[in-house]
């Protein structure tokens, strides 16, 4: 199987890495001279002073630990990492730097035709039977409908131009955007503009890097995750009031800590909290829209002049207008089954975050998991569902665009791994599936045979023995007692499972909740 592989940031190198342990011929497109997708500072793809969010605990792929020291890596320690990650494995020999794809159509007979072009002009075009689209989705920033005229006194920037607060010195500015990048942002600013607003649509929870001495990844383990969600949201405060009173305390004082919060969900951010505390970034409404003039009218009817304005407003969907998969019709998006596979023929997948999510957590393992999925598939070592099903899910889950969800990309590395079957599966080998699941989400755990019991940080708080009955009772009782055969479980966790009432029952692959609003279900 000859496979192509669009992309050569973290997940198209993943996808390089995996299709080629399978045995596959593999080609990867990249349209830049060099690896890393937004982490590579030469793109432009994210703003000057991105770090990841996740820990050098968390972040890195399974098979490859970290190449840096620091516990948040900056964007160049992380192109740095994913470069030894491609010499370690010769990824590089499969790599077209310089060749960005230009359509991928459906071959006469079966298959796929990959065209690519060349700085200078030239094309040319491969024939494949699968394609892995791992182009990023972070590329298309998301911008109001109405920008100020080319003369309004008013610079008007999207986050992935931003290059630093020297450029804005003596500014008033006004960043747009209550996410990640807004409050990167706002708090890079304070201290060198004029001024800094930050508009804020609606409160978020953001948690520093680090509470307490640990990692805010290292508090709950994937089961933990699950059990700390049905944790009532003020009991969860008072946890992290524990271990950063100080911090805690200023964000009670700043007004902006959410009073009814989803703390399945939570924002990293150590900076902007102690700034709008200091008052050095002043919090105001929700951006409304420019005026004629260039200056700002905000939602709750006040308006507002600045010399800069920084959109942080998420992303659009990435531009897949090279993607023709039937005849003069571009891909569509919501025809993406799992938002990974194109329903019609899923030998078309591709290995993207889902656009319509606000996704939080681990970076390599997840793409590693999506890439091992879609190669399970290809390779026929895992199934998908007949077409018409793939077809019903697609319209139950991605008729209505605006309907964001939240992506635990940690608990969604579980169930991608339990679907392709690189993770071990509870109903027949449940000790060694539990030991993964009840330990600090360590990448290294994801291989086969390596899962360690190390506990997290915070897991003795939680009710975890009750989490892994349900799971059992989510089994059934017939593949308990073959556990209890083979001396995966014992009588008593056999007995408890027993008990668990009808409804509370929890899969393997630890559903979450996904929307703030509960009531609108999964």
């Amino acid at each position: 199987m000859r496979t192509a592989v669009i992309g050569a940031g973290p997940a198209g190198l993943t996808c390089v890495r995996q299709a080629r342990a399978a045995g596959l011929d593999v080609v990867c497109f990249e349209r830049r001279a060099d690896l890393g997708g937004i982490w590579n500072p030469a793109a432009g793809g994210a703003y000057a002073g991105v770090r990841m969010q996740s820990s050098r605990m968390s972040m890195p792929f399974s098979d490859h630990p970290p190449t840096f020291a620091a516990d948040f890596p900056t964007q160049a320690e992380v192109q740095g990492y994913l470069h030894a990650y491609a010499e370690r494995y010769g990824l590089l020999d499969a790599v077209e730097f310089g060749s960005e794809v230009v359509r991928v159509a459906r071959a006469d007979g079966g298959g796929w035709r990959v065209t690519a072009r060349t700085a200078d002009g030239r094309e040319r075009t491969a024939a494949v039977d699968a394609v892995m689209v791992a182009n990023g989705e972070l590329w298309r920033p998301r911008l109001p409908a109405r920008l100020p005229g080319p003369d309004a006194p008013v610079r008007v920037l999207a986050s992935p131009a931003y290059r630093g607060a020297a450029e804005f010195a003596g500014q008033r500015v006004l960043v747009v955007g209550g996410g990640v990048s807004g409050a990167d942002i706002a708090a890079d600013l304070a201290g060198t503009a004029a001024a800094v607003d930050w508009s804020v649509r609606r409160r978020q929870l953001f948690l520093p890097r680090s509470l307490g001495g640990l990692y805010n990844d290292a508090l709950f383990s994937y089961a933990g995750r699950v059990a700390v969600e049905e944790l009532p949201y003020a009991e969860y405060l008072a946890w992290m009031g524990e271990l950063e009173p100080e911090y805690l305390a200023m964000y009670r004082a700043t007004g902006l800590l959410p009073e009814r919060g989803f703390h399945g969900a939570v924002h990293v951010n150590e900076r902007i909290v102690p700034k709008v505390h200091a008052g050095e970034v002043r919090a105001v409404a929700a951006f409304g829209a420019f005026a004629a003039d260039g200056s700002v009218e905000f939602a709750d009817g006040t308006t507002g002049r600045y010399d800069a304005v920084v959109l942080c407003l998420g992303y659009e969907m990435p531009d897949y207008g090279f993607l023709e998969p039937l005849p003069g019709e571009p891909l569509r998006r919501e025809d993406l089954y799992e938002h990974h596979f194109w329903r019609h023929d899923p030998t078309l997948a591709v290995v993207n975050t889902p656009v319509d999510t606000e996704a939080f957590g681990t970076a390599c393992p997840y793409f590693e998991a999506v890439a091992g999925w879609v190669l399970a598939v290809h390779t026929g070592k895992a199934a998908l569902p007949a077409a018409r099903e793939r077809a019903a899910w697609c319209e139950r889950h991605l008729g209505a665009l605006e309907d964001r969800r939240y992506l635990d990309c940690w608990l969604e590395t579980v169930r991608l791994g339990l679907l392709s079957g690189s993770l071990p599966d509870p109903a027949v080998d449940f000790g060694a599936y539990w030991t993964l699941v009840a330990s600090r989400v360590d990448p290294a755990h994801l291989r086969p045979g390596q899962a360690r019991p190390v506990p997290a940080a915070l897991d003795h708080r939680l009710d975890l023995t009750g989490v892994r009955h349900r799971i059992l009772a989510a089994l059934g009782p017939e593949v308990g007692r073959r556990l209890l055969a083979a001396g995966q479980v014992d009588e008593a966790d056999l007995a408890a499972a027993a008990q668990v009432p009808a409804g509370r029952e929890l899969a393997p692959w630890l559903p979450y909740r996904q929307r703030e609003n509960v009531e609108a279900g999964v």
